[in-house]
């Protein structure tokens, strides 16, 4: 017998009533909330829990997931790590699947390895995905499903691939061992003291991992992974009904467990005096202070109307706080680096109040003291009515845009949402209703009742201070007795209430006088439409239907920072950064977010190494908003420099101590080791942040953006043409023309003339080797070569994920990318970069370059060929609906003269290559590429 919690679609209209009814009563705060009616859900006899739906977005694809109600939480002290290494031991054999079966399947049509194919463990759950698979082969959605089934209850388990698989688990630990990851790990302990999840990272004990029997893991496995704790979402462009019964067939024989454990829920004691945890680490970089008020959860069974009412006002005071947060780090001596305050929930059966400050080196108390009382001033004093009405504004709008964006939902996200509402019973009741929701519910919350929340919330008791720290000589460290005395000492100050000054005036007093269209052209590859306005601007159009309510927006023009002298280049660089902080025109950066309220649209400069233009987004209603702000950053570009100075301070304070992060280390040694130590070479380090000049990022800026003669703005999305172009000619027509024609410049920043090798030691708390090759040489820059070096670097990466990872146990990956560039110069280079056991290291950079010359020197495996050009062309037929990949795209066809192409004439492009011309390609330009080897190995 199958028991249905929701009936079939026709239900969905008479469900979405009666929960408009619903709200109209809200004082019946009690009253339970619908699930999506959208969706088909339902129990299996075997306590399986299913959720299936129809979505098309994108088009022609699925995804499958298992949510386990099962994690890190539920093991004994030796299974410590083991809910995580089951979570690799499902790509490892399953019933239907021996071996690499799962992942060797898939890969055929295209279905790749941690981009489609992944999973994730945490504490108290663990989840596998089988993402964007194919709608158009029925017996492709039929074995995902069977994934799916093998999942539940069928994992091999093989002795021979649990041990194999142990040194990639080690190599994980390694990879993950970053003085960051450490202190988050001793912080833990402190915030769940007396708790087991004080006991469990996830990753868990390498003694456990090294040593444990295979029956240990077999029984945490059949003891925690079965039906009763298990739900199948399936959502995706599929027939909803019919896969409801295919789920029903596959996995209704699967076994309940007789007399199973009970999952518990473990609880964070409570705690009379605060708890103060001082963290310090040799490989952290930032001064970080934490307080934190524990809170018991709301049971899942009580996650009522009232529990989704108290959400919307929780998240209203966090919007609030974190404006206030904001605007004191705007000002000229910025107390601190960043900070937020938000209430959330932590644990299965724990909400927290949490504020976080990341401090300055300087000034520790002080930057405590002055964020707690900005905390304490809206405990004290609240929340001021204006302040309230704009985030009720900011957060209708963002429902709103989801709501008119409710046909064009991704199915990775709509997955999330019924994850959570498996696992702890979170709302789901789909965007129609949440968006009446909040229609209803924003007006009825008041500045008073927000306010009684962060008094509720600021508690006496059940309170966690960490404060987290590098190891550094000449640094005094706040104790525990300073640490709590800051936090009596703000409790009793006296502090004024906060005053929200807000200026009335429009962004644009006066409507600039328009200019025109002086010439139209149609790209038809592109289905596009081209103009020239008569100030020298070219504008292109492009209107899709894949998100009903986005248009996106880039900018570009030749130049960038290649035209200024090495002393300007830190300035340069991050001029549009800087300057995107800065407001615009009589509104500073506060002032211009309150006059944005409620509108979903950004538009940011950049100031790259050879362009310099703009990116921005925006809703439909919101385009002439988007286009304003991209007139005023030419003719009113603000230069603000108490903003300036407080950002510069900032990003100091931010870099004092990034020398002592191992990986920053390492990519500084890459950066000026593949530059040939060129003087262009600027690293993000305190010495460059130092050489910031506010008049120099003037001068640059206003250079770079003078006028709008020789760019080309491009816009993608729901875009009514006819609309937009008076609006075009207005806000562009309207910018300047100098007439110029500017080009960007060769520095002369190349690689090393001859192969380079740099091998340095460091000392580091988890010793690890990190080793990065990169190949390199000239190249014709075409389509076809950019093509096919990705062949040899998918190759390369299915070769070295089965040899270095999984035969060797070496790494947790092997991190491929190959590039084609045109500008400044014609050249290919090829990366190879990973981590691992400082013993196996020789070894496997070793394995490195044989792969790379095995390419031609032994031949490709026609199999890896054919599974690379299908993700080839998957991925190619996904990207043909999404607006990012379109405007890129013509982006490319001005930059470097390349036009898009039809699936058929893709595929069949792909289809062209052969195991052939693939091996003469990687003879032609790997027999002996330029080389550049860097290798960071631990101090002895």
């Amino acid at each position: 017998m199958i028991k249905n919690l929701l009936g079939k679609a026709t239900l969905c209209g008479t469900l979405l009533l009666a929960g408009t009814a619903m709200l109209s009563a809200q004082k019946n705060g009690s009253s339970e909330l619908p699930l999506d009616p959208n969706v088909r859900t339902g129990k299996l006899e075997n306590g399986l829990t299913y959720y299936v739906r129809h979505n098309e977005e994108p088009k022609d694809r699925a995804s499958f997931y298992i949510v386990q109600n099962v994690g890190a939480i539920l093991e004994n002290d030796d299974q410590n790590g083991l809910a995580h290494f089951l979570e690799h031991m499902a790509f490892n054999g399953t019933e239907n699947f021996p071996g690499k079966g799962v992942l060797n399947y898939l890969e055929k049509y295209g279905v790749a390895f941690g981009r489609n194919i992944n999973a994730y463990t945490n504490v108290d759950e663990t989840v596998y995905n089988l993402s964007n698979i194919p709608t158009s082969n029925e017996n492709l959605l039929d074995s995902a499903l069977l994934v799916l089934h093998d999942w539940s209850n069928y994992l091999s388990l093989e002795g021979e691939e649990i041990d194999s698989e142990r040194g990639v688990i080690r190599e994980e630990w390694r990879t993950r061992r970053s003085g960051g990851m450490r202190a988050y790990l001793e912080q833990s302990k402190v915030i769940y003291k007396g708790s087991k999840y004080a006991k469990r990272d996830v990753i868990g004990s390498l003694d456990v991992i090294n040593n444990f029997d295979h029956k240990v893991i077999r029984d945490f496995y059949h003891d925690w992974y079965r039906t009763d704790l298990q739900a199948i979402i399936v959502v995706g462009d599929i027939d909803a009904e019919k896969f409801e019964q295919k789920i029903k067939e596959m996995f209704a024989h699967i076994p309940a467990v007789e007399n199973p454990k009970e999952r518990v829920y473990y609880d964070v004691p409570g705690n009379k005096e605060a708890i103060v945890g001082i963290i310090t680490d040799p490989e952290v970089s930032n001064y970080k202070f934490d307080i934190f008020y524990k809170h018991k959860a709301t049971p899942f069974k009580e996650k009522n109307l009232q529990y989704y009412r108290n959400s919307i006002i929780e998240n209203l005071h966090s919007s609030i706080l974190g404006n206030r947060l904001n605007e004191l780090l705007q000002k000229g001596n910025a107390p601190f680096i960043n900070a937020f305050g938000a209430y959330y929930n932590r644990a299965r059966k724990m909400d927290v109040y949490h504020n976080s400050v990341t401090l300055k080196e300087d000034n520790l108390l002080g930057g405590i003291e002055t964020f707690l009382k900005e905390i304490e001033r809206a405990n004290k004093h609240g929340v001021v009515a204006t302040e309230l009405e704009r985030a009720k504004t900011e957060m209708l709008s963002r429902v709103e845009k989801q709501y008119k964006d409710r046909n064009k939902q991704n199915n990775d996200r709509l997955v999330r949402g019924y994850t959570r509402h498996y696992l702890v019973n979170e709302p789901a009741p789909g965007i129609e209703f949440e968006f009446e929701a909040m229609k209803k519910l924003l007006p009825g919350i008041t500045a008073e009742e927000v306010n009684a929340f962060s008094k509720k919330w600021m508690t006496k008791e059940n309170i966690i201070i960490t404060f987290t720290a590098p190891e550094k000589e000449g640094v005094e460290l706040p104790s525990e007795e300073q640490l709590l005395a800051v936090v009596d000492k703000v409790k009793k100050a006296e502090l004024k209430p906060y005053v929200d000054k807000v200026i009335t005036e429009p962004l644009i007093a006066e409507t600039p006088k328009a200019g025109n269209v002086s010439k139209e052209a149609k790209l038809d590859a592109f289905e596009a439409t081209e103009w020239t306005l008569a100030n020298g601007a070219k504008v292109v159009v492009k209107k899709t239907d894949f998100k009903e309510n986005e248009i996106r927006m880039q900018a570009f023009s030749t130049g960038g920072n290649s035209l200024y002298a090495v002393e300007d280049l830190a300035s340069a660089e991050m001029a549009g950064g800087f300057i995107a902080n800065f407001g615009l025109g009589k509104f500073d950066q506060t002032s211009l977010q309150k006059l944005l309220t409620g509108k979903s649209v950004r538009v940011a400069p950049y100031i790259s190494e050879l362009s310099e233009g703009f990116n921005g987004n925006s809703s439909v209603k919101d385009f002439e908003t988007m286009l304003q702000l991209l007139h005023m950053y030419f003719v009113a570009p603000r230069f603000d420099n108490d903003a300036f100075t407080a950002l510069k301070g900032r990003y100091k304070a931010y870099v004092a101590n990034m020398g002592t992060d191992v990986n920053k280390a390492f990519r500084d040694s890459v950066s000026t080791t593949t530059t040939d130590h060129h003087p262009r070479t600027i690293l993000f380090n305190t010495k460059m942040i130092e050489s910031l000049d506010l008049e120099t990022m003037k001068r640059v800026y206003q250079e770079r953006f003078v006028d709008a003669s020789d760019f080309t703005f491009v816009f993608v999305g729901n875009i009514d043409i006819a609309k937009a172009k008076p609006m075009i000619e207005t806000y562009i027509g309207s910018i300047k023309d100098i007439d110029r024609e500017e080009n960007w410049k060769d520095n002369g920043v190349d690689y090393p003339e001859k192969d380079t090798y740099n091998h340095f030691s460091r000392a580091m708390e988890t010793p690890k080797t990190t080793i990065h090759i990169d190949l390199h040489g000239d190249i014709k820059y075409t389509r076809e070569n950019r093509i096919m070096m990705n062949v040899v670097s998918e190759l390369l990466d299915k070769r070295y994920t089965d040899v270095i990872r999984e035969q060797e146990g070496g790494t947790y990956g092997v991190g491929v990318r190959a590039y084609v560039d045109k500008f400044p110069r014609e050249e290919y280079n090829l990366i190879v970069r990973f981590d691992t056991d400082p013993a196996k290291a020789d070894k496997l950079k070793g394995i490195v370059y044989d792969e790379i010359q095995a390419l031609f020197t032994k031949g490709i495996k026609e199999d890896d060929l054919v599974e690379a050009k299908k993700n080839f062309v998957k991925e190619y037929q996904e990207n043909l609906r999404k607006n990012g990949y379109w405007i890129n795209a013509i982006n490319r066809y001005y930059r470097y003269d390349e036009s898009v192409m039809s699936v058929e004439d893709y595929e069949k492009m792909i289809n062209s290559i052969s195991k052939e011309k693939v091996e003469k390609f990687a003879k032609k330009y790997f027999t002996k590429p330029g080389k550049v080897e860097v290798v960071m190995s631990p101090k002895q």
